[in-house]
């Protein structure tokens, strides 16, 4: 029988599949496990995980070798255009090792009559120990009017957890004068008997749809509250009676947020609002409006960022409320 000859798109496919073959049965041979390495890979540490480290008082700082833009930006918790416009840097914004710029912190407070390191960690709801290191302070810790401090980033519910002191509910109210005791070490844990459940007298602060539950979120994240998607503009009420303890317009991720105290040591807290309808101190009623849906912070749709902690654990919304 004579032999069949392959044309030369057979032919090709042939050898495809040939080499598919192989490709596949040496795919199934016992790996080699006895392959080592006797020095580690070079470690790479990508931009974004830089290691976070705070401004310097005179908040001047020096460029290191390999430093970007963002890379530095990154580094201290700036944004890149603070970074540009505070030096005046043109395009494509190369740093040099050794060039010298200023950094503007994202948050500051100038020291006023009457603050003191606590006044101030309950006026920003930010830790008196984190305050007082960022900004280099020693014992007994002592202001001068004028003194421009730099503020964390992150926000410390558990401030808040032991209410106000009488004379300091607000900006405009008097305070104490400044204190000379030694700041607090970082408070300890202190666990409550879960009493919450059943009638709490707490309701939505807006109607709309819940569009992240609480709990652990996909990407790994724990959401300490739920996210609620409403009209922008719409009006978001306090959740029970209570007492306006925190009015803030630049927070990290949250952007405009408002916390207000209730009994028991319970806040709630209102987050990517668009305008605030109260002050610190005020007292509000449940219902009462404190602002008006937004989406300000790392958001991009209108939406509520809704919390309920009680000594300082988060509460999921949906155990409170029916």
């Amino acid at each position: 029988m004579p032999q069949k000859r392959l044309t030369g798109f057979q032919s090709c496919a042939w050898v495809f599949g040939f080499v598919a073959m192989s490709s596949l049965l040496a795919a199934c041979q016992t790996p080699n496990l006895s392959l080592n390495r006797s020095t580690p890979a070079k470690l790479i540490v990508a931009p974004l995980r830089e290691p976070v480290e705070p401004i310097p008082p005179s908040q001047m700082v020096e460029v290191r070798a390999n430093d970007t833009l963002y890379a530095v930006a990154t580094r201290y918790q700036v944004t890149p255009q603070s970074v540009i416009e505070a030096n005046g840097l043109q395009p494509p914004y190369n740093l040099r090792k050794g060039q010298a710029l200023k950094l503007v912190p994202r948050r500051t407070h100038i020291v006023r009559p009457g603050d003191s390191v606590y006044v101030i960690s309950q006026r920003y709801a930010v830790s008196q120990y984190q305050l007082a290191q960022l900004n280099f302070l020693k014992p007994p810790f002592e202001l001068n009017i004028g003194q421009k401090l730099q503020l964390p980033n992150s926000l410390d519910f558990s401030v808040l957890d032991v209410g106000l002191p009488d004379g300091v509910s607000g900006t405009n109210i008097a305070q104490p004068a400044p204190t000379k005791t030694s700041v607090p070490a970082a408070p300890r844990k202190r666990f409550v008997a879960p009493s919450l459940a059943g009638s709490s007298g707490f309701s939505w602060p807006v109607q709309g749809e819940i569009i992240a539950e609480f709990g652990p979120s996909q990407r790994g994240v724990h959401n300490d509250g739920v996210n609620i998607a409403a009209s922008e503009g719409a009006s978001v009420g306090a959740a029970a009676k209570g007492r306006v303890a925190f009015v803030g317009t630049n927070i990290k991720s949250f952007g405009k947020l408002v916390l207000v105290k209730h009994d028991g040591g319970i806040i709630t807290a209102y987050a990517h609002l668009g305008d605030i309808s109260v002050t610190e101190g005020d007292i509000v009623t449940a219902g009462q409006s404190i602002g008006t849906i937004g989406r300000s912070g790392r958001v991009d749709s209108p939406q509520l960022h809704f919390e309920i902690r009680k000594s300082r654990q988060p509460v999921d919304p949906r155990s409170l409320i029916s």
